[in-house]
Order: C-alpha cells, then structure tokens, then sequence
C-alpha cells in the first residue's frame, strides 16, 4: 500500500517565518521613529506658524490645545519678518479634527517641564474665518514665555551680593522674634480671605494694571536722575527721626498703639457706611455741573441770602409748621409699607428707562403718538351704515388670475388696477430711537406702481411728518 506523502505547508517553513518576522520587526521600528511625525497614509492639516523667537523648540515637539496633544512641530526653518528682522517658522502637522482654526488663533510657546522640553499652546479663536491647510500665521499672533535661565541672569554678581545683604539684614531683625511672627502669620488668615475679591479686581482688564506698572517704570525712570537728591533726603530723614526719637514714649508710642483699634472699628464700620459713600458718589457726581455754574452764580446766590437775612425773622410760624412737616415726613418715611412701595416705584422708574429712551424720540422726532391718536379718533368719529369707519370698512380685490385674491409664492407686483397694486408694508419703520436710523420712515416711504416695497425704503427719509395742533382733526 503506498502512502501519499502530505503536501509541506509553508508556515513550517524557519527561513520564511524569521524573514517575515525581520518585516515586521523593521514595519514596527519606521513607525515608532516616525510617530511624532504622522503615521504613513494618514492626512494631516498643515499649518506654518511664524515666531520671533523658537525659544529652543525642537523639532518633533508637541503641539496642544487645551492639554490635548493635537499634532507635532514637524519643521523650525529661519526666515525674515515683514520688516526684515529675522523670525522662525514652526511647521506643524495637526490632526484633521481640528481644521480649520479660527484665523484670530494665537499660538504661545510653554515650558513643558522643568528639564526645559517645550511644546507649542495653541488658544482658538472665535472668528468665523478658518485657516487653510497650507496658510501662514503671521508672527503677531504667537508668543512665548519667559524662561527660567533667563529669570535666574538677572541675578548678576551686583545682585547676588545685595540680596546677600539685604538677607543677612532681615535674618538680623526677625532673630528672637518668632513667636511674633507666629501670631502675625495667624492674623494674616482673615487677609487672605478678603484678598480673593481683591484679586479678582486686580486681575480684571478694567483695572489696568499693566499699565500701572508701566507707569511705575517710567515714574522710576524720572527719578533716577534725582537719585543723590533723593539719597541727601534719607540722611535728612535720619535727623528728623532722630529728633522724634525724644518724644517716642510715650506720644509715638501711644499713637501707634491706638491704631489698630481705631482701623478695625472703620473695617467693621465700612459695610454700614458702604451705601452712603457710594450715594455720595453719586450726588457729587451729578452735582458736578452745578459746582461747575458756582463761579457765575455765587454772587446771585450772596445778593439771595443777604435778602434772606431780612426776610427770616418774619417766618417763624412757618419755621415751626415746616419742622412739624419734616418730623411727619420722616415718620412716614420709616413706615415699612412706605419704604416698600418706593422701592417698586423705583424698580418700576428703571424698567420704564429703555422703554421710554426708546419711545421718546417716536413723539419727539416724528410725532406719531399724537398721529395715532388723531387718527384713531377720526376713524371712530366717522359712521357707515354698518358702524364707524374703524369697525366696517369694505375693500375690493379683483378677483382675477395672478391678481392679489389668489394665493402666491412671491409678492404681487402688478399690474396695477383701480383695486389692486403692488404690495407695500413697512412692519418696522425707523425713527430716530437709539439703534436706527433716523428718519421718520412711517407714512413717509414713496409709492411706487412698477414694483413692490417691503420695509424701510433705501435713503433716509428725514424727520418731517405732518405737524398737528390743538383742535386739528
């Protein structure tokens, strides 16, 4: 019986496995090397970002957005700016999810340890324009920041040895003073606790610091051509104290001693105080234009109080009945109900304020309330034989194919007939209210027979309408 010999697979093959195992070896190692740089086949958004500075950016670094690795560095080239200074260019390659980036994007270069490795932060923008793959970002749109070998060269060897002695100084002056500083360290606790509204009001743009701190600079900088002037006054300072030294205990001393209690009843007095100052603020503020008029009118206001002088002896039952009014006034005043409805009379004046700024130049510019009411009473005032005119007024449409009384996908333009004519409607006429133009656009829009008109005409119109008076009708 002959036995067939079974056919050899080539997977038991050791030359053909080691060689596919040396492929795979040599795939997987390529796309480890390359895989900062984009997988193979995979589609990338490029982007070319331009920097003053490359601040030590390498290439392969990561590129994040919000903490999110999006992409890598994948070129740093040298060029020169607009103004020919000379700048770097990032190339990156971002993930395909994020295209496109706003074009207001700004692209901030940050340490990414402390060994110095860095990484590119990109902040998107809210513009509604995208970059495209392949654009530039111009070099006013990045940033970088401040290193720490550059923060540690300001310590040159000047430095180092005033902070040397002004070390030695302090270490001077707090010996044997811990427990001082203990207690100073738990008064700070409620500090810290009033600093968090303090700080945010420090780091609100509003506040300006910045340029405060500019200011100081340049404040600084004035003064360092008077600074032997300000050295002779330090030394004349240190007479002075010298001086006050005889009479430190016990005036100074009392003086200094009675000053934490007395800043501690105005910190507990200021939430009491806080509407008043602020209400003060306020009236002075709106009395500004009359302290403005004092000048021309004080002597007006002397020739009144001279002549006040003369006539006040006379007035003093006047005097008792207007002291008497005031007391009424003032119980009346503290009268819960009263404090209560003057509140809802002053929510009610605020809410009526955008209203009425709104409406007031309706009357104002364009007199159309009074239009409106004239017209609505002449409509009443004129009778049919069904009613007023407001309530029954007959209206006649040709009822022909094409013509107003069948429906239609567009507006009716036309021809015009004794009945019909293209459609005009102004559902919102402009008139001179904050916000709009200002014309008087309602009754005022022109007439056309060729072609619809649908809202306020083009031009402006003016602020003329029909003038009414008492009686007119």
């Amino acid at each position: 019986m002959n036995v067939r010999g079974r056919r050899e697979s080539p997977y038991s093959n050791p030359v053909l496995i080691g060689a596919l195992t040396v492929l795979v070896t040599i795939v997987a190692v390529y796309l480890a090397y390359n895989a900062n740089n984009g997988l193979p086949f995979v589609p990338r958004y490029s982007l070319n970002v331009q920097v003053r500075d490359a601040s030590e950016l390498t290439h392969g670094a990561d590129v994040r957005i919000g903490g999110t690795l999006v992409g890598v560095v994948n070129s740093v080239t040298a060029a020169r700016g607009v103004n020919g200074e000379p700048i770097a260019v990032l190339g990156l390659k971002l993930d395909k999810s994020v295209e496109p980036l706003a074009d207001n994007s700004t692209f901030d270069i940050r340490l990414k340890g402390a060994i110095g490795l860095k990484y590119l932060q990109i902040t998107p923008g809210n513009s509604k324009r995208g970059l495209a793959n392949g654009a530039t970002v111009p070099v006013t749109q990045s940033s970088s920041e401040v290193d720490l070998d550059q923060v540690f060269s300001m310590f040159n060897p000047p430095t180092r040895a005033g902070v040397v002695a002004s070390t030695i100084g302090v270490g001077t002056s707090l010996a044997g003073r811990g427990s001082n500083i203990n207690d100073a360290i738990g008064a700070f606790v409620p500090l810290l606790g009033d600093l968090d509204p303090v700080a945010r009001n420090l780091a609100s743009p509003s506040t300006q610091l910045g340029g405060f701190f500019r200011g100081l600079e340049q404040f600084a900088g004035a003064l360092a051509p008077v600074a032997q002037t300000q050295a002779d006054l330090y030394v004349n300072l240190d007479t002075t104290f010298r001086a006050l030294a005889a009479v430190a205990v016990p005036f100074l001393q009392d003086s200094i001693s009675q000053t934490p209690p007395a800043l501690g009843a105005v910190i507990d007095q200021s939430p009491t105080i806080d509407p008043f100052l602020t209400d003060t603020a306020a009236l002075l503020s709106e009395l500004r234009p009359g302290f403005a008029a004092l000048p021309q009118s004080a002597p007006v206001l002397a020739d009144a109080f001279a002549k006040g002088t003369q006539t006040l002896p006379g007035t003093k039952t006047l005097d008792q009945l207007t002291v008497s009014l005031a007391k009424t006034l003032g119980s009346y005043s503290n009268n819960p109900s009263v404090q209560h409805g003057l509140d809802r009379l002053t929510l009610t004046a605020s809410s009526l304020q955008s209203p009425l700024a709104f409406l007031t130049p309706v009357q104002a510019s364009c007199n159309y309330v009074t239009l409106f009411l004239r017209n609505i009473a002449s409509l009443l005032s004129e009778h049919t034989d069904q009613g007023t005119f407001l309530r029954f007024l007959p209206i006649a449409i040709d009822d022909l194919p094409g013509r107003e009384s069948v429906p239609s996908h567009r507006v009716y333009t036309g021809p015009p007939g004794p009945a019909s004519g293209p459609l005009h409607v102004n559902p919102y006429p402009n008139t001179d209210s904050p916000g709009e133009t200002p014309e008087c656009a309602a009754g005022n829009e022109p007439y056309s027979a060729s072609h619809a008109v649908l809202g306020n005409p083009p031009g402006n119109l003016g602020l003329k309408t029909e003038t009414t008076s008492r009686g007119s009708g």
